[in-house]
């Protein structure tokens, strides 16, 4: 009798805690980060002009392919199918890619059977994985179906084909709604890099950044704060932007220049916890966050990269930034909702009218904040300066009545015009019941 007790997990229940708590959508974009990576591994000037990722797929398999450089036999070998992320694993600065179950996991999710190959200038590889033959097994290594350790000629890349899909998956990938969901959110996921000429396409249809702008010039400019935490780069901008749609008002979070938070209105980022609730009063605001590391470990983003950590110190740091840099945009806004009057604003109750959002800001430019000069930013918006409209101290009256019964009002007035009649007879309500 020995001592040991066996506590190896089963690969069925290994692979079923791995994806069970993943959207498809969120499998696919580990598969894009990592491409993303191998843009920023091999093009550090930040121009990833003839870089390219495609994506093909439909109720039979999920293609993935890319010119990002690939990764090397050595690598595949030793890192890039462990699952987790050894200690002594190779680090790539910036990266985006970084908790070492992407891959697996997004494969897992999709079917039964995948293929890989990649092409580096040192190396090539092909390997297929069959997951039910592989549950089979004791052991849990894979092997090459091909390998070749010698200089090879370009284009340098990934290519990986998922086949024998699941049911579930197949049924998704021939759904519009998901296939349109997919592209919107890969192009605010990757919108950075795609912005640098990364291009990166959903079966044919090339995604087209839409970068954020505000409204910027001498009468209005946005908030802006800079802070290096513990190696994290904390970039935080505030401002209005043209567009006030509502579902688009909040605030972005973005990690290592991959989007985790679009459009937040809720106590993840303060409304309703130190900020009033968010209503459509606000529809103008945005808020832009940018944590940047060498190291993303360092990140506050959770492992599955859609959502922030909220038990991380640093952001519940940040969140408070926020906070206080958001309410002197929002305080703005309220004063030119809908309703111009607001008796409560001003203490002289003759300038009680203010300039409605249109004609305030209308005609002035906005910028994408890639381009805005920060040197010109405060900490503290900027906003325009409000034109109070005096109060006027008349008001014109119209009404119709007969023209008989006019005549004979003008008649005993001993007027003959329709101003005199209006004058004469509110004259003569006025001092009769209105007077004291």
């Amino acid at each position: 009798m020995h001592n040991e007790v066996n506590a190896e997990p089963t690969k069925d229940f290994f692979i079923n805690m791995l994806v069970k708590d993943i959207p498809l959508i969120s499998a696919i974009q580990d598969l894009i980060d990592n491409c993303v990576d191998g843009a920023i591994r091999i093009r550090t000037n930040d121009n990833y002009e003839g870089l390219y990722i495609s994506i093909q797929f439909d109720d039979k398999m999920f293609l993935i392919e890319d010119n990002c450089g690939g990764f090397s036999a050595d690598t595949a070998r030793n890192y890039a199918f462990r699952f987790g992320r050894p200690e002594d694993a190779p680090n790539l600065p910036h990266s985006v890619g970084r908790f070492g179950v992407g891959m697996k996991r997004a494969l897992f999710k999709m079917g039964n059977i995948f293929t890989i190959k990649s092409v580096t200038n040192e190396s090539y590889f092909k390997l297929v994985f069959n997951v039910e033959e592989w549950k089979k097994r004791k052991e849990w290594n894979l092997e090459f179906e091909e390998v070749a350790e010698t200089n090879q000629k370009g284009p340098f890349g990934t290519t990986i084909k998922v086949s024998s899909l699941y049911q579930s998956v197949s049924e998704q990938f021939v759904s519009e709604t998901f296939i349109n969901k997919l592209i919107r959110e890969v192009r605010l996921s990757h919108e950075k890099a795609i912005e640098k000429g990364l291009r990166i396409s959903i079966n044919g249809y090339d995604l087209v950044p839409v970068p954020a702008e505000l409204f910027y010039s001498e009468q209005i400019k946005p908030a802006y704060y800079e802070e290096m935490i513990n190696d994290v780069l904390v970039r935080i901008y505030t401002g209005i932007s043209k567009t006030g749609y509502p579902r688009e008002a909040g605030w972005y979070i973005y990690c290592n220049g991959r989007l985790l938070v679009e459009a937040d209105r809720t106590q993840l980022t303060g409304w309703g916890d130190g900020h009033p609730l968010y209503h459509n009063s606000y529809a103008m605001f945005r808020g832009y966050v940018f944590f940047d590391a060498d190291n993303s470990l360092l990140l506050p983003w959770n492992t599955t990269k859609n959502g922030i950590d909220m038990d991380s110190k640093l952001y519940r740091y940040v969140r408070q930034k926020m906070i206080n840099m958001m309410k002197p945009v929002t305080d703005f806004l309220k004063k030119i909702k809908d309703n111009p009057y607001s008796e409560d604003d001003y203490n002289d109750s003759e300038y009680e009218a203010v300039q409605s959002y249109y004609e305030l800001l209308k005609g002035l430019p906005t910028k994408k904040i890639s381009e805005i000069n920060i040197n010109e930013l405060s900490s503290k918006f900027q906003a325009p300066k409000l034109v109070v409209v005096r109060k006027p101290n008349t008001q014109r009256i119209q009404y119709n009545k007969p023209i008989s019964e006019i005549e004979k009002v003008k008649s005993v007035l001993g007027v003959s015009t329709l101003k005199e009649v209006g004058e004469r007879t509110f004259e003569y309500f006025y001092r009769l019941e209105c007077r004291e």
